[in-house]
């Protein structure tokens, strides 16, 4: 008798519900997946899950049955060996363990304590290599999800030509703490890190396909420079203030004070300076495309800026934002920078407030909300949002921050939101048109 055989002799004598794998492999034709769901259906048998991958006809289908100890349900096995050799494809079933009620309710996956245990969660696990995915890299990712005992459920390429970017969607094991999640991710972080691969790892839910408000920090994230740092360039006095910002960004030095000193070095120097700024404006490769794929999917754009708020809304009109908020530079009688602001300074903390907010106006959960920063002030509006990303971060604020993107694109954020590259370039091309403007499309990595 063979394996299979055995093992389904083994199956059919449980006197239990049990939970069944049934795995077919072979030709994808027409047909197949009716003919199975027909057989599920005349053994009465419960159908928990159903799932199929078809890579250049080569087809993979997989049911979670429940089948009782009636002769009737038990018939399955025998139904599904007809329909295998039917169809011309192979078949293996799996015995998973008795079939018990899930718990109705289930541990906050968000509580901070450690050490409560949750049902069986999925995860999506996002990698983006650099240029192609390293077979070195995963081998060892896939030998993490061994030892933790995660179990794949599905494999999707997201890239269109190059094996540039993956998801893996896998389910945890029921004794799963919050703690546990914690360490997989930074385990996956280091991973990444050695690899030049960057790794997020987003607990599986409608909201993760449901985000509907983007905050962006503006220096260094939507922009290429950092504003004061030009400013100062303009006034004579860019290596002192240049050092300053380095230090701020870096979480070395209070906000709010190292904003006081760089801005007062300003003083006497003319505000016509602030054009000359916005004219040599460096946007991030990909900031538009991001900015205008994104509205064309309905979310609300926001830039939140410790820069000044002149900058700020000439980024909003450039790439039709709905909100920006920055610092106010006081200009004296003279028309030059008294160096001074005016009202309260948009430091770490207002960045958060003022998230919050614009999540409150527009009627979206924190958890719909996608924050994008590199620096030690942006921090507390990350680790709010249900989507906080770190892009190319100083070292300090990626230790800290749940999600990293190391990329020259900031478009690769759409990869985060499970977009392919296919539907990216075509919602380029559709919110380029609707802009009334001829930008060809780049290609995403």
């Amino acid at each position: 008798m063979t394996a299979r055989g055995r093992r389904r002799e083994s199956v059919a004598a449980a006197s239990t519900t049990d939970r069944v794998r049934v795995t077919f492999t072979g030709r994808d034709r027409p047909g197949i997946t009716a003919a199975v769901a027909e057989a599920v259906a005349a053994c009465q048998c419960v159908l928990l899950n159903v799932q199929q991958v078809c890579v250049r006809r080569r087809l993979t289908l997989m049911f979670e049955l429940l089948v009782g100890p009636s002769a009737e349900q038990q018939s399955i096995f025998r139904q599904l060996l007809a329909v295998a050799k039917r169809e011309g494809v192979s078949v293996d079933f799996s015995l998973l363990g008795a079939w018990s009620e899930p718990p109705s309710t289930t541990t906050d996956p968000d509580a901070s304590d450690g050490t409560s245990t949750r049902a069986t969660e999925e995860y999506v696990i996002t990698a983006l290599a650099v240029d192609s995915m390293s077979p070195r890299f995963l081998q060892q990712l896939g030998q993490v999800l061994e030892r933790r005992a995660f179990l794949l459920q599905s494999l999707n390429k997201l890239s269109q030509h190059r094996l540039g970017c993956l998801e893996w969607v896998v389910s945890t094991p029921p004794a799963s703490s919050v703690t546990d999640i914690h360490e997989f991710r930074s385990e996956l972080f280091a991973l990444g890190k050695e690899f030049q691969t960057d790794v997020a790892v987003q607990r599986e839910a409608l909201t993760r396909k449901s985000k509907r408000l983007v905050v962006m920090d503006m220096d260094s994230t939507l922009i290429q420079q950092e504003v004061i740092d030009e400013l100062a360039r303009y006034a004579g006095k860019y290596e002192a203030v240049e050092e300053i910002t380095r230090r701020a960004m870096n979480g070395g030095m209070d906000f709010n004070e190292s904003l006081r000193q760089r801005v007062a070095q300003l003083r006497g120097t003319p505000a016509t300076v602030l054009q000359k700024v916005i004219d040599n404006l460096q946007y991030t490769p990909g900031a538009q495309h991001l900015t205008r794929s994104l509205k064309r999917l309905g979310y609300k754009l926001a830039v939140i800026s410790g820069g000044f708020t002149t900058i700020t809304q000439h980024v909003r009109q450039q790439l039709g934002l709905d909100y920006d908020f920055a610092n106010q530079l006081e200009v004296g009688a003279d028309g030059c920078f008294t160096g001074r602001t005016i009202g309260p300074i948009v430091n770490a903390q207002r960045k958060a407030d003022l998230l919050m907010a614009i999540a409150q106006l527009e009627h979206v959960g924190l958890e719909q909300v996608i924050c994008i920063g590199d620096g030690a002030n942006d921090l507390p509006m990350l680790s709010i949002a249900g989507l906080g990303i770190a892009f190319n971060a100083k070292p300090a604020v990626q230790e800290r921050a749940a999600f990293r993107l190391n990329r020259q694109g900031l478009d690769s954020v759409l990869y985060l939101l499970g977009i392919p590259e296919a539907e990216q370039i075509q919602l380029r091309g559709d919110a380029a048109t609707a802009a009334g403007d001829g930008d060809s499309p780049v290609r995403a990595r």
